[in-house]
C-alpha cells in the first residue's frame, strides 16, 4: 500500500450514478473483468526502461487506486492496454515501420 496516495478532494464519478445489481442480473461482465484484472497480474514486463508520461486527471484517479483494490501495478496496466492496443490495431506497426524507412 505505500503506492496508495489519498486524495484531497473527493473524486466525482463519471456519471453521477452507481450501478444497482439486481436479482437475476448477469454478473458475466464481472468475471470479464476479473479475468482482465488477473490477466494484468500475470503479464510479465521484459525490459528495464522508464519513460515519464503525463496521465489524464480524469484516468489519473482510477491509476492511484488500482493497486490498493485490486492489487494490480500500474505499470502492469499500461503495459497490458498497449499490448493489447497494438494487437487490435496491426496496422499502426505496419504504419510506423513503413515511415521509418522513408526518413
Amino acid at each position: 500500500m505505500s503506492n496508495f496516495r489519498p486524495d484531497r478532494s473527493s473524486p466525482k464519478p463519471a456519471s453521477g450514478k452507481m450501478r444497482k445489481l439486481t436479482k437475476g442480473s448477469p454478473l458475466n461482465h464481472d468475471k470479464e473483468i476479473f479475468h482482465q484484472l488477473e490477466n494484468v497480474r500475470d503479464l510479465r514486463i521484459e525490459g528495464s526502461k522508464k519513460r515519464l508520461i503525463k496521465i489524464d486527471e480524469r484516468h489519473e484517479e482510477i491509476l492511484k487506486v488500482l493497486y490498493p483494490v485490486f492489487s494490480v501495478d500500474v505499470t502492469r496496466f499500461i503495459n497490458f492496454l498497449l499490448t493489447r492496443f497494438f494487437q487490435d490495431h496491426p496496422e499502426l506497426i505496419e504504419e510506423i515501420r513503413e515511415s521509418f524507412k522513408k526518413l
